[in-house]
């Protein structure tokens, strides 16, 4: 993505060095100032990008500090839950051993029962009138075994109601155990939302770095290039005081390109798939500027001059592929770029209509296509509305 944005930035300035030589002065201080006024427009672009990067950085450290917050609760969740099941366990193994204690206390009261049931029913009176015991050693034992069973009845009494106290405690444990699963689950949620949300900041915080890193180096390319200008300007401008300016060339044979606007045949039939100016790349996702437009055409067409004129360059061009331009005299310049093959060589002249190549697939990768400009004066133009409808 990257590539295509420093490409789709950078290459039509070298596109116009290029063929800057053919150019005068006044044309080069007009293009001079273009791109110095693109350089503040990066500049001032470069600025908002960084604003905008540290908003964000700022918006991703609450999220982070956020995101802590939760994972801490969720981990003090995690430790509440892990010592819930110890604990049912020990209610459990308690209300167990009440319940033990409980049937064996309640087996001795009813063996204690049964006995004074029986000593009652069987027929005590007659033991005593028999002689066999004494009143008053009867009288001790019915009320040494009644006050076993009163004793009987009252830990009874203590151990069911503990046992109930038990039973309370471990539905308490029950219930403390759904809610603390019920905030575990809500806090997972909540935390993979907030995960969610830190992973967009981060991907859209390092697409910001990127960004920025693509345009810092385009914006010291274009300074580059004006410098370059600066040195060219300065080279014509001494060169028309140490020599007088000659007599210009009479205009190449045939119709100018001045007298066919409108009429100008394609270089290629297809459909125009990137447009002049103002264009949104889809790679990059930013609004560039084109020079020039591309055209659909498949591998290998013949690609054709559009007016009369002679090459002036023709060969392999960084960003381009093989590239051909041609002077049609009266400062028009028209520029094909992605050829797979040149079929003219430099200083050649060339008619309308005549081949020039073949189409080739560029250095995009993005399929078969030709890169159409045209200039003049040094000045690129819409080239669509020259073309025949």
């Amino acid at each position: 993505m990257e590539f295509f944005a420093r490409r789709a930035l950078a290459l039509p300035w070298t596109i116009f060095l290029a063929a800057l030589s053919l150019m005068g002065a006044a044309a080069v201080d007009r293009d001079l100032e273009g791109i110095k006024k693109k350089i503040a427009d990066e500049k001032k672009g470069l600025s908002q990008l960084q604003t905008k990067e540290g908003s964000v950085r700022q918006s991703l450290g609450q999220i982070e500090s956020e995101l802590d917050k939760r994972t801490k609760e969720l981990k003090l969740a995690n430790v509440k839950l892990s010592s819930i099941p110890s604990e049912l366990a020990l209610k459990r193994d308690e209300a167990e051993r009440l319940n033990t204690s409980i049937a064996s206390r309640l087996e001795i009261f009813q063996m204690r029962a049964g006995a004074l049931y029986r000593w009652q029913k069987g027929g005590s009176p007659l033991v005593i009138l028999n002689g066999d015991v004494s009143l008053g050693s009867f009288l001790q034992r019915r009320r040494y075994l009644e006050a076993a069973m009163a004793f009987d009845r009252e830990l009874l009494t203590k151990l069911d109601e503990e046992r109930r106290r038990q039973e309370v405690l471990r539905q308490e444990l029950r219930h403390k155990k759904a809610e603390l699963d019920d905030q575990k689950q809500a806090l997972g949620v909540v935390k993979e939302a907030i995960r969610r949300e830190a992973e967009k900041k981060r991907l859209l915080l390092v697409s910001l770095r990127r960004d920025k890193e693509t345009r810092l180096r385009a914006l010291k390319e274009m300074e580059a290039a004006a410098q370059r200008l600066e040195k060219m300007l300065e080279e014509i401008s001494r060169r028309a005081v140490v020599k007088p300016r000659e007599t210009p060339a009479a205009p190449l044979s045939g119709f100018g390109l001045e007298t066919m606007r409108g009429r100008l045949e394609w270089p290629v039939k297809g459909a125009v798939i990137a447009p002049f100016g103002k264009f949104k790349h889809p790679e990059f996702a930013a609004e560039i500027i084109r020079n020039g437009i591309d055209i659909d055409a498949p591998m290998g067409e013949e690609i054709k001059a559009v007016g009369n004129g002679r090459i002036v360059y023709a060969d392999r061009f960084s960003g381009y592929g093989r590239m051909v331009i041609i002077d049609h005299g009266e400062r028009y310049f028209t520029i094909y770029g992605y050829l797979s093959e040149i079929f003219k060589k430099n200083g050649e002249e060339i008619r309308r209509g005549e081949v020039l190549g073949r189409v080739g697939d560029g250095v995009t990768l993005a399929g078969s296509k030709l890169y159409f400009e045209l200039r003049k004066d040094g000045r690129s133009l819409d080239p669509v509305p020259w073309f025949r409808k």
